[in-house]
C-alpha cells in the first residue's frame, strides 16, 4: 500500500517535471523564432539602410556635378521656353532640384547658395548691433552686453570687455565650455554664447547663417529665406513676403530693383546688408522625399548635409564639412 502511494507521488513528479520540460521547450522555441525574425528584420532594415545610403550619396555626387555644369561658360542658347529667368538663376535657393544627371527614384536634392545667408565671420561691431536691434528694438539695454559678450567669444585674449563675458562668467554657471578666443567653427556655437540662446531662441540658426560666403555679411536677397530676409534691418513680414514675390519672375540685380519695393526708411536700413552676388560656397542637402510631409510649408527634417566649394569648372569642389544627420528646415 505504502508502494503505491509512493509510486503514485512519483509519477505525479515525473509528469510534473514533463510538463515543464514542455513548456521550457516551448519557450525557448518561441525565442528562437523571435530572434531568427529580429534577425531577419534587422537584415532586411540593414540592407534598406545601405540601400538609402548608397542613393543618397548617389545623388550628392550628381549635385556636385550640377554645380560644376553650372559654373561652365553658358552656351547662347534661348532657354526661355524652358525655364523662366528667375527659375534658371535663383534655382540654388534651396527649392527641390531637377538635376542634369537624375538623382535616384525618391531622393530630393536642395542646394543653397550661401550668399543667402548672413556671415558670422565678417560680423562687425556695428552689424552686429543692427542685427540685434532688428532683434530686440532700438535702444535695448541688453544689446552692449550681447556685443561685448560676442566679441569676448571670438577675440584671441582672455580679458573681460566692459560689459562682456569670459572664462569666470562660463565657470560660474556651472558650462561645459569657455569662450572659444578664436573664429567660430560651427554657427550652432551662437548659441553658447551669454545670453544669445534667448535672443535666438525662435531662429532656426543654421538656415539664418553661415561661415561661408560673402565677405561682408551681406545677403542675396535673390537667395536668402523668408527667415534670413526678417533678421536684416529695416524687414518686416510684409515686405519680406513682397521682395520674395517679386524674385520669382525677376532677379534683382542692384540696389535699385529692390528699392522699387522700399520704403525711404525701409532703404537706408538696408543700406550695406545688401549684396547681388552669389557665392562659391553651398550647402547640399539630401534626403528620402518619403520623410517629407506635403501638408505643412516648413518642415524640419535630418537630412544628409554638405558644405562645399565651387569656384570653377577646372577645379575639383571643395568639400568642407560633411553632416551625415543634420538638422535641417525645408520648405514646400
Amino acid at each position: 500500500m505504502l508502494n503505491k502511494r509512493i509510486n503514485k507521488k512519483m509519477q505525479g513528479a515525473i509528469l510534473i517535471m514533463v510538463l515543464w520540460m514542455i513548456m521550457l521547450g516551448l519557450i525557448l522555441v518561441t525565442a528562437i523564432a523571435t530572434n531568427i525574425r529580429l534577425s531577419a528584420m534587422t537584415v532586411i532594415h540593414h540592407q534598406e539602410a545601405l540601400q538609402d545610403w548608397s542613393a543618397i550619396l548617389d545623388a550628392v555626387n550628381k549635385a556636385h556635378m550640377e554645380l560644376v555644369l553650372d559654373k561652365m561658360p553658358k552656351i547662347n542658347v534661348d532657354r526661355t521656353s524652358l525655364y523662366n529667368r528667375a527659375d534658371e538663376e535663383n534655382r540654388f535657393d534651396g527649392r527641390p532640384l531637377a538635376l542634369s544627371y537624375k538623382a535616384p527614384a525618391g531622393i530630393k536634392v536642395r542646394i543653397y547658395n550661401q550668399s543667402g545667408k548672413i556671415n558670422i565671420a565678417r560680423l562687425d561691431q556695428a552689424k552686429l548691433t543692427q542685427l540685434l536691434e532688428q532683434q530686440l528694438g532700438t535702444g535695448n539695454k541688453q544689446i552692449p552686453e550681447l556685443v561685448d559678450a560676442w566679441f569676448d567669444w571670438t577675440d584671441v585674449d582672455r580679458l573681460k570687455r566692459l560689459n562682456g563675458a569670459e572664462d569666470a562668467y562660463y565657470k560660474k554657471q556651472h558650462l561645459a565650455y569657455e569662450p572659444r578666443n578664436g573664429a567660430f567653427v560651427s554657427v550652432d556655437e551662437i548659441r553658447w554664447i551669454k545670453g544669445f540662446n534667448e535672443v535666438f531662441a525662435d531662429i532656426d540658426i543654421s538656415s539664418v547663417f553661415t561661415l561661408w560666403g560673402n565677405m561682408n555679411a551681406a545677403v542675396n536677397p535673390d537667395m536668402a529665406s523668408r527667415e534670413t530676409l526678417l533678421m536684416l534691418p529695416g524687414m518686416d513680414e510684409k515686405l519680406a513676403d513682397k521682395l520674395i514675390k517679386a524674385r520669382k519672375t525677376n532677379p534683382f540685380e542692384s540696389m535699385a530693383d529692390v528699392n522699387v519695393h522700399l520704403s525711404p526708411v525701409a532703404a537706408s536700413k538696408l543700406t550695406g546688408w545688401l549684396t547681388f552676388k552669389k557665392s562659391s560656397y553651398y550647402a547640399i542637402v539630401v534626403y528620402p522625399e518619403s520623410i517629407e510631409e506635403k501638408d505643412k510649408k516648413l518642415q524640419t527634417i535630418y537630412a544628409y548635409k554638405e558644405e562645399i566649394r565651387v569656384a570653377n569648372a577646372s577645379q575639383k569642389p571643395l568639400i568642407l564639412r560633411v553632416t551625415p544627420y543634420a538638422k535641417v528646415i525645408i520648405e514646400h
